[in-house]
C-alpha cells in the first residue's frame, strides 16, 4: 500500500555506497527552488548494501552474485512506499550486466516506477552544456570494464571519452576502496590519501592538455568538490539529482 498519494515521489536506493545516497538525497533539495518545507518534493531512501553486493567485483567475477537482486528489493519497496521516480547513486550499478535485469525485473513484475540511468542524464548534459571534446572519465574498474559511458558517448564524434592509464586508474580505485584511506570505508571526512590520489591523477591528465572531467563514481565528488583547480568537473549525481527534481516537481526546478 503507497504511503504517499497523488503526488510523484522520489526514490533514492541507497547502500550502493551509503554516503553517495545521502549525497543525492542532498543534491536533490539543493536544486528544489522552494520557499517553503512543502514546495520540496517528496523523497524516500532505503539504504540496505547488507542486500546489494559490490558492482565493480560483479563485473569482474560474474560467477558471484548479481547486486541487481538487492537493487531490485529496494525499488519494489519503493514503489510499494509510493516513489514514481527512481534513482540509483552509482555509476557501476548501470552496467548492462546489471541494469539489464534490474529493468527486466520492474518490466516483468509491472512495478510503475520510472527508473532514471544517471550515466544516460550526464551524457544528455554534456551534449547541452559541455563544449569540451575531450573528456576524462574517473570511475571504477567495474565501470571502465564494463564501458557503459562508452556504450553513449562513442556514438557521438562531438566527444572523447579519455580515461587514464592503468597506474592512474589504480590511484583513483584505491581512492575509492582501500580499507586504510578509500572513500567508501572514510565518507566523512575523507581522508588526505585518497584527495591526493585524486589530486596527482588530475594534475598527470592536466599535464596531457585535459581539462574537462566526469567524476563517474558517486564517491569521487565527495573529494574531488574539494579541488581549487582551473578544471570542468562533471557530477553525474548532481545531474541525476536535477533530473528527478525535473520529473516530479518541474516548476521547482532551481536554475542552475
Amino acid at each position: 500500500m503507497h504511503l504517499i498519494k497523488n503526488r510523484p515521489a522520489i526514490g533514492i536506493v541507497g547502500g550502493v555506497g551509503p554516503y553517495a545516497g545521502l549525497d543525492l538525497e542532498k543534491k536533490v533539495f539543493d536544486n528544489v527552488d522552494a520557499k517553503c518545507d512543502q514546495d520540496y518534493p517528496d523523497v524516500m531512501m532505503i539504504s540496505a548494501p547488507s542486500l546489494i553486493t559490490d558492482r565493480s567485483y560483479y563485473i569482474l567475477h560474474p560467477e558471484t552474485d548479481n547486486p541487481c537482486t538487492g537493487i531490485e528489493y529496494v525499488i519494489q519497496r519503493l514503489s510499494e512506499a509510493g516513489a514514481t521516480h527512481i534513482g540509483i547513486p552509482c555509476n557501476t550499478a548501470h552496467s548492462p550486466i546489471i541494469m539489464n535485469q534490474v529493468r527486466k525485473f520492474i518490466e516483468l513484475n509491472g512495478i510503475d516506477v520510472t527508473l532514471l540511468n544517471i550515466v544516460e542524464e550526464t551524457y544528455k548534459w554534456v551534449k547541452e552544456n559541455c563544449k569540451s571534446k575531450n573528456i576524462v572519465l574517473y570511475c571504477t574498474m567495474g565501470t571502465y570494464a564494463s564501458g557503459v559511458y562508452r556504450s553513449f558517448f562513442d556514438s557521438d564524434e562531438k566527444y572523447n571519452i579519455i580515461e587514464p592509464d592503468d597506474e592512474d586508474k589504480q590511484l583513483i580505485w584505491d581512492a575509492i576502496y582501500s580499507r586504510e584511506y578509500g572513500i567508501k570505508a572514510f565518507s566523512n571526512p575523507v581522508k588526505e590519501q585518497a584527495l591526493d590520489n585524486l589530486m596527482k591523477v588530475t594534475q598527470n591528465m592536466m599535464a596531457r592538455g585535459y581539462d574537462t572531467f566526469i567524476m563517474g563514481c558517486t564517491e569521487i565528488p565527495l573529494a574531488m568538490g574539494r579541488f581549487k583547480l582551473p578544471i570542468t568537473l562533471i557530477d553525474p549525481a548532481k545531474i541525476l539529482a536535477r533530473a528527478l527534481v525535473k520529473a516530479v516537481c518541474p516548476d521547482k526546478l532551481k536554475v542552475s
